[in-house]
């Protein structure tokens, strides 16, 4: 799912709009069921998702529901009732409560930076707390016209209780669903973190805080008590400083559906009576601002964590071409050299420099010369293997590392960067083309034998002969 300007631009055809809106109808009505199914003899449900899910659905989806996605949601909500055996006056007056919840959420946060929206800024959790507020308060004010009439008592309290409903819900599902990471990306990212030779080792730790996690809502239901609904905070505040904001969100979901359904039906004893409508409220309260807490934490930790990573991406690549530089690119080849599965693999090096490079910066000015510098880094990327690695080590001089690649793949990689390069124009602001031609020096090893600093030795070595008889073209550096 997809949140762009460009996105909330495009208009969908009919078909998709009709598709998207049987998708809102499906997923209200199951959501409802299962809300229902909750629900104990002769009062609301215990936890009722639908709301939620709605909200979140029409806020990921990019684009402003329309009429058909209303229709969709009122005809879910409504022959979820039925199904169920709730009469018809019972169901429209339920749907009247539901709706403006939803209504005005999508209106506080559509409007939200998507910074915002996502829980991924420092001051996210204000902004989000306040929407849910906002969207909690209009189903409890539909609850004050609804409640007496359907269950008795007084307006007030079919305003506190609709809220409380609410909040906890939004506190539980929103976060999910804002924060969950579009399916396609995640799978092309996860591709490209399996090209060899980048692995993810997976440590018993890792799974320390969700044992934690698990373990005390054991305890909670082995001791009981009052304060048993609070022994999984200190192992969800864990949760939060290990894993990522989406993991967090679900956690804390299922924390408190957990809560909510192991009281409701008897598996969970706090040793007080939650029978009062009093005491529901109070619960539902208690554990929307216990969910708080893991969420503010795992916020500010993504906010927190993506600021190191574009500073320390700053100071590991070139501001101009956006590969490495030379600092980034000795360091992640130490740290690639060093790893166990490359010990006995071969590995090759290429020390690249751009050909009659002063000329065209005194022919073309400085402005001409970066493009060519950009260009040139644009043409190797699209050379090189998954897992390859390139830096600027300065001016026009670039390395590749390639691991596990044999003296007769380093040397075709190599010439086929120095014939795309010799075929590639760069098109100038004032409209001149340039082209121009590469020398390339290439080390290849059948094994890690040397220092990273060793083969760049010798690849420069082999970049000079190149240079020297002729230049557009690849020499290879004698075997170490």
């Amino acid at each position: 799912m997809t949140d762009t300007p460009a996105a909330r631009d495009a208009q969908p055809s009919s078909g998709d709009k009709f598709r998207d809106a049987l998708l809102v109808g499906a997923a209200v009505y199951l959501c409802s069921i299962f809300g229902i199914l909750t629900s104990p003899p002769g009062v609301l449900a215990a936890y009722w998702p639908t709301n939620a899910v709605l909200l979140g659905i029409l806020i990921r989806r990019g684009r402003s529901p329309n009429w058909l996605d209303w229709l969709a949601a009122f005809a879910g909500y409504l022959v979820s009732d039925l199904v169920m055996a709730h009469s018809l006056v019972k169901s429209l007056l339920l749907i009247s409560t539901n709706l403006p919840g939803v209504i005005a959420g999508y209106l506080i946060f559509s409007r939200m930076p998507e910074a915002y929206r996502t829980l991924r800024h420092p001051r996210a959790m204000p902004r989000f707390v306040l929407g849910v507020l906002v969207a909690s308060a209009a189903a409890g004010t539909s609850g004050i016209f609804v409640h007496p009439v359907l269950f008795g008592g007084s307006h007030a309290y079919g305003f506190a209780f609709w809220f409380c409903t609410e909040l906890v819900s939004y506190m539980g599902i929103l976060p999910v669903l804002l924060t969950m990471p579009d399916v396609r990306r995640w799978v092309k990212d996860h591709r490209r973190r399996a090209d060899w030779p980048h692995w993810q080792q997976w440590r018993l730790d890792h799974f320390a805080p969700l044992l934690a996690f698990a373990v005390s809502l054991g305890l909670g239901v082995h001791w009981g008590g009052p304060g048993a609904i609070l022994y999984a905070v200190p192992a969800m505040l864990w949760c939060a400083l290990t894993y990522s904001l989406f993991a967090t969100s679900g956690i804390t979901l299922f924390f408190c559906m957990w809560t909510l359904l192991a009281i409701a039906s008897g598996v969970l004893h706090i040793g007080a009576s939650v029978e009062s409508p009093l005491a529901v409220m109070s619960l539902r309260v208690g554990l929307s601002l216990t969910a708080l807490a893991p969420l503010t934490v795992a916020s500010v930790m993504v906010a927190r964590n993506e600021l190191l990573e574009r500073l320390q991406h700053a100071a590991s690549h070139d501001f101009l071409t956006h590969v490495l530089n030379r600092s980034g690119f000795l360091s992640q080849a130490e740290e690639l050299l060093a790893s166990p599965q490359l010990l006995r693999r071969p590995i090759a090096v290429l020390m690249m420099d751009i050909d009659h490079f002063k000329k065209v910066n005194d022919t073309y000015g400085h402005d001409g010369g970066d493009q060519v510098l950009v260009g040139f880094a644009a043409v190797v990327q699209g050379c090189l293997r998954g897992g390859d690695v390139l830096g600027r080590l300065g001016g026009e001089e670039f390395a590749v590392l390639l691991p596990g690649c044999s003296a007769s793949d380093a040397q075709a990689i190599a010439q086929r960067i120095c014939d795309a390069f010799a075929n590639h124009t760069v098109t100038l602001a004032d409209g001149r083309q340039v082209r121009n031609t590469v020398s390339i020096g290439a080390c290849c090893a059948p094994r890690i034998e040397n220092d990273i600093a060793a083969m760049l030795s010798a690849a420069d070595t082999a970049l000079y002969r190149a240079k020297e008889t002729g230049r557009n073209r690849v020499e290879l550096a004698p075997a170490p």
